[in-house]
């Protein structure tokens, strides 16, 4: 959101949430994940290294990036959620807050 210049009111992720999805280019982010971990500073690395150049040169819009990072950060999420279900032979997982509304955004 710092690095696009979006509002916090009412907050950060409602906003890149309405800005993604208005996103039509998926951009090819860093996508770390090992094991039951994941690593969100190289995403936000290669966003703040790339961002001014890409939009500049018009290769990709700030909803273009918004919905790359949502799309992205919710793979690297559903993955390690998957891998924990199936290593506790669970099949049902509870997903609250921020990232539940994202979440029960896209089941729908």
């Amino acid at each position: 959101a710092r690095v696009l210049k979006i509002s916090n009111d009412p907050s950060p992720g409602y906003n890149i949430e309405q800005m993604a999805k208005k996103g039509q280019k998926l951009i090819e982010l860093p996508y770390t994940v090992k094991g039951m971990d994941v690593s969100f500073s190289g995403i936000l690395s290669h966003i703040e290294d790339v961002a001014h150049r890409m939009l500049s040169a018009g290769e990709c819009t700030p909803e273009d990036l918004c919905f790359s990072l949502q799309e992205t950060l919710f793979a690297m999420l559903v993955e390690i959620t998957e891998r924990a279900m199936a290593h506790t032979s669970s099949s049902e997982a509870l997903i609250v807050g921020g990232v539940g509304c994202i979440v029960q955004t896209k089941w729908r």
